[in-house]
């Protein structure tokens, strides 16, 4: 029996395996591009972190995967989040403009302790994912190669 393990972070959305691994390959930079494109693209020039938490948990089927992707990755790292909504203030509000994901998407977080962190915890998360696969298929395997074994019962 395997059990399944769940990321480290925040809890992700569950999309069809394209969009998971388009949500694998997001980073800060390209998460907040997405984000400003999508906003600028609805008129709207901030979101607050409820309204990303809607996006990341699209309901609706109406908001593109990479938006929705883009938004999960910012529940995932609510540290990012944080660091993005306070570029240009000091107090946290959960409402981030569109010019702080702008500053996020052109490198504003590259190379900080957040950065670092929010892609080693990406990786655990891989790992952890391709570690629970690996045990599910040895131990399907094993489980076909004990059955064979086993005597025929009279």
């Amino acid at each position: 029996m395997t059990t399944p393990l769940q990321p480290v972070g925040n809890s992700s959305v569950v999309q069809d395996p394209s969009a998971l691994a388009f949500e694998q390959k997001l980073n800060i930079s390209k998460s907040s591009q997405i984000l400003v494109d999508y906003l600028k693209d609805k008129g709207k020039s901030a979101i607050n972190s409820d309204e990303l938490a809607q996006l990341a948990n699209d309901t609706t089927g109406t908001v593109p995967a990479d938006v929705s992707a883009a938004a999960a990755y910012m529940q995932r790292h609510p540290d990012v989040f944080t660091a993005i909504e306070t570029n240009d203030v000091p107090g946290v509000d959960g409402l981030s403009g569109v010019w702080n994901f702008e500053w996020a998407a052109n490198g504003g977080l590259n190379g900080t302790a957040i950065d670092s962190i929010a892609a080693m915890q990406d990786t655990f998360d891989r790992a952890i994912q391709l570690s629970s696969k690996v045990t599910e298929i040895t131990t399907e395997s094993k489980a076909s190669l004990d059955s064979s074994k086993q005597r025929p019962q009279n």
